[in-house]
């Protein structure tokens, strides 16, 4: 700007000291210098004033990263999973931090690049253009930081959850063995039918001048009927004449006879009576 004054300066002497003088030489070559140095002023200021204007859309987009990341980190820092509507509000701030960084990063080289070649009104963005380099590359290694401790949490969920599902598979394992053990425990056999009936299948043995006794270790027990000895206290024998030759506690029992005449075995102390064998054996005629 000084060498301009100095041409206008010089300029205008010549003016007043020669009439003719802007028909000269030397003066169109001070005019021509003149209007070079003003365009080459102007360009500069208008160079400098896009650079401004990148400046800043990057420090705005920026702000736009520290905002998406302020979220991902808040979310990252809760206990539990993320909803799915969180999860896909985290995914979509990644990819719009990814791609202000990567529009940030070829705007930066553009200010870089005229940095470099720049005049002296561009040189005085140096700091800040410096500034705006370092804090693309904190953004850049803090998404990658965030990134890691989201998989860290995932695959902490991801463990916890296994986990889980172990423990519940033990714990149906579990109730399943305790519901069996359960059944097994209140889990009895009967049958009744007539003398032949029941030796024929091995059940009771005797005869003729033989006593009647109960054959424990051979008898088909296939022809048992099962039942839950807290549901069945009661079994119809369909005769009026029962004996019952199982052993079982006194008291524990009863033969109760019908209208019709035909007898109905009567358990009344369901613990008791199976106490001593899960097999009942009734003779009936």
């Amino acid at each position: 700007m000084k060498k301009n004054w100095i041409l206008l300066l010089v300029m205008g002497l010549i003016a007043v000291s020669c009439t003719n003088v802007k028909e000269s030489k030397e003066y169109k070559e001070l005019q021509a210098q003149h209007d070079s140095l003003l365009m080459r002023s102007a360009g500069a200021e208008s160079e400098a004033t896009e650079m401004m204007e990148v400046i800043s859309e990057v420090e705005a987009n920026f702000a736009r990263i520290r905002e998406a990341e302020k979220y991902i980190a808040t979310q990252s820092a809760q206990g539990g999973e993320m909803t799915q509507d969180t999860k896909q509000r985290v995914q979509e701030n990644f990819q719009m931090i990814n791609d202000i960084l990567q529009r940030n990063k070829a705007q930066l080289e553009q200010l870089n690049r005229k940095q470099s070649a720049g005049t002296k009104e561009i040189a005085s963005l140096k700091n800040t253009i410096s500034r705006l380099n370092a804090e693309m590359l904190e953004s850049s290694n803090r998404l990658v930081q965030l990134q890691e401790e989201l998989t860290r949490k995932d695959e902490q969920i991801a463990l916890l959850a296994e986990d889980v599902t172990a423990l519940a598979q033990e714990a149906e394992q579990q109730s399943s063995t305790i519901r069996e053990q359960d059944k097994t425990l209140h889990t009895a056999y009967y049958v009744f039918g007539t003398a032949g009936e029941l030796k024929d299948q091995k059940i009771l043995s005797g005869g003729f001048l033989q006593p009647t006794r109960v054959l424990q270790d051979t008898f088909n027990k296939e022809y048992f009927l099962k039942i839950d000895i807290r549901e069945v206290t009661q079994i119809p024998l369909y005769s009026p004449k029962g004996k019952l030759w199982s052993t079982h506690p006194e008291g524990t029992y009863e033969f109760v006879k019908g209208d019709n005449g035909n007898l109905t075995f009567v358990i009344t102390d369901t613990q008791r009576f199976w106490s001593l064998t899960k097999f009942m054996i009734i003779e009936v005629n």
